[in-house]
């Protein structure tokens, strides 16, 4: 009699601050995904004071954990800690994963035992529409950027470039996970790329074409404030190794470039408000 592979298990990490407006509906959005894998869901309250915990309570299959407010970084590392799923997803509160996005993912994974996470293509939306086209149409990403094999060829100084990774659309390993050390809790922007190129020093990165987030934006988004992704952005740089301490065969990442592009960028924001001395 041939033993049957058990079904993966994917762990779905959701930190949330005061999420009481969109959690009901980023929490059926996950519970409405369907195919050939178990999942464990985990709200982590992050310090909330509106009704988060409760509306997270009410939901069979969710498993809530509290914080004091500590960011989003030490939110989803809580919960990967109390993860067991082979798998982790990450989702932020106000974001929906449209139907099938699992079963897309994990499909990607199985064909790359190589890919430490896969990621996938994701289009935004507010309270009144949809964005006309999806993140990969719109920056000419997917199969025109990086060929069809599902891998990003050299991801690491790709993604210094540019961060084409939407955390919401992420499925990574959990033991990748634990080699790298999560996310850094003392970052509270690009945190999510911070990790990415932790990752991408170690393992391939995979890409799914399907769409795998639907991402909300409002007011409250903290990535509209370019300055302060600017700061961050150079902070990150300033963590990264040097050439002599790169994988042998991994290109140049010319920090030193990218740290001057954000520069010239932060100075031109300043300008453009009549912040001189900040110029």
């Amino acid at each position: 009699m041939t033993d049957v592979p058990a079904a993966p298990v994917v762990s779905t990490i959701i930190p949330a601050f005061n999420a009481q407006t969109y959690l009901a509906d980023c929490l059926a959005s996950v519970q409405a995904q369907r195919g050939e894998f178990g999942m464990e869901v985990f709200v982590v309250d992050d310090g909330s004071t509106d009704d988060t915990a409760n509306i997270a309570r009410r939901h069979l299959g969710v498993t809530l954990l509290r914080q004091p407010n500590r960011g989003p970084s030490a939110a989803r590392n809580a919960g990967i800690e109390a993860a067991s799923g082979e798998f982790v997803a990450f989702l932020d509160a106000d974001d929906l994963w449209p139907e099938g996005k699992l079963t897309a993912q994990l499909a990607v994974l199985q064909r790359h035992p190589e890919a430490g996470l896969v990621f996938g293509d994701c289009q935004q939306f507010n309270a009144e529409r949809r964005w006309p086209q999806t993140e990969f149409e719109a920056a000419h990403l997917g199969g025109a950027a990086w060929g069809n094999d599902e891998t990003v060829p050299d991801a690491y100084p790709r993604l210094l470039t540019n961060n084409f990774i939407t955390t919401g659309s992420v499925v990574v390993r959990r033991n990748v996970l634990a080699g790298v050390g999560g996310f850094a809790e003392d970052l509270r922007l690009v945190e999510d790329l911070d990790l990415w190129l932790r990752i991408a020093l170690r393992h391939r990165i995979a890409w799914s074409s399907h769409l795998c987030l639907l991402r909300r934006r409002h007011a409250a988004n903290t990535s509209c404030d370019a300055e302060a992704m600017g700061l961050a952005y150079l902070n990150v740089l300033g963590r990264q190794p040097s050439s002599d301490d790169l994988p042998l065969g991994m290109p140049n990442p010319e920090l030193k470039l990218h740290a001057a592009r954000e520069y010239r960028s932060l100075s031109e924001l300043a300008l453009g408000r009549g912040d001189m001395r900040t110029a």
